[in-house]
């Protein structure tokens, strides 16, 4: 696998697992969990750009041979990790942009559906007491 190759399939592996983990509603139970442990927390559980660091961090130092992948900018391999994983990054919020757009759609029929049943729950503790 070439460099580019890598470097474009962990973006797009970290965007799609960052977005999903932040945005989509299956994880909104952790998302308030972890909320809870302060205001850290609470950031980087909810910004895709922050947790995204963190899931290429991970795939970045859980792959074998990392060595063969980085953009090799100098003769100091921290330092080429290091900037490896920012262009990652930086790629990655591309592809999030392009993720945030396509799925617009989708949020905005979620936060109808969340809202309806706040309303119909409001309606239905109104009614008990």
């Amino acid at each position: 696998m070439a460099r580019l190759e890598y470097i474009t399939l962990v973006a797009l592996c970290a965007a799609s697992v960052s977005y999903t983990i932040t945005w989509a509603g299956i994880f909104s139970k952790l998302r308030d969990l972890v909320s809870k442990w302060g205001p850290w927390f609470e950031d980087l559980i909810h910004c895709p750009y922050c947790f995204c660091h963190y899931v290429i961090l991970v795939i970045m130092l859980t792959t074998r041979h990392i060595g063969d992948y980085l953009v090799l900018i100098t003769d100091v391999g921290l330092y080429n990790f290091l900037f490896t994983w920012f262009v990652i990054v930086c790629l990655t919020s591309l592809f999030h942009a392009v993720m945030l757009v396509a799925y617009k759609p989708v949020a905005e029929v979620e936060t109808f559906r969340r809202l309806k049943a706040e309303r119909e729950k409001e309606k239905l503790n109104q009614q008990q007491q």
